[in-house]
């Protein structure tokens, strides 16, 4: 009898990419399935049957889901320039001169005060999440910081 011995394959994280190759445009692509999965019921859910959810975002949890989202639509570009489109088209209500002189900083600070104050359903609060993503990041300063966190995380892991 022969006993032939084999060894598994060592385990290694190549180039520091954690979760593999993902890019910044399948992590986009990912957390909006995450958002849409998270924050609707299925049909038919009411019966208990086939189709139930397992977990529902929270409304602060799809805020902050819809947030690193937002970021992750701006890198990723392509199609997901949609976000940044939104959030330019929201900023400029406020900024055009129709509410005197409104900047940036300004329409970030309504974004993030409706986001704390506000308990929204978890829709409203993704799509609200990836608005103030798009106007953080142009805003800059203190308003940078969550689009600064996002994709050192991001880039730390090797995701993007």
């Amino acid at each position: 009898m022969h006993s032939i011995l084999a060894a598994a394959p060592a385990i290694s994280v190549e180039g520091g990419r954690i979760a593999g190759s993902i890019g910044a445009g399948g992590l986009a692509t990912a957390l909006t399935i995450i958002m849409i999965v998270g924050i609707r019921e299925p049909k038919g859910s009411a019966g208990g049957g086939k189709g139930r959810i397992r977990k529902k975002l929270t409304s602060d949890q799809a805020q902050w889901v819809g947030i690193t989202a937002g970021t992750l639509y701006m890198v990723a570009g392509s199609i997901w320039t949609v976000g940044r489109n939104l959030s330019d088209a929201f900023a400029s209500v406020f900024t055009n001169g129709g509410f005197g002189a409104a900047g940036l900083g300004a329409v970030s600070l309504i974004l993030a005060a409706v986001l704390y104050f506000r308990e929204m359903t978890p829709g409203k609060a993704a799509f609200t999440g990836i608005l103030a993503a798009g106007v953080w990041a142009q805003a800059g300063g203190i308003w940078g910081l969550p689009q600064a966190l996002i994709l050192t995380g991001a880039h730390a892991v090797g995701a993007i």
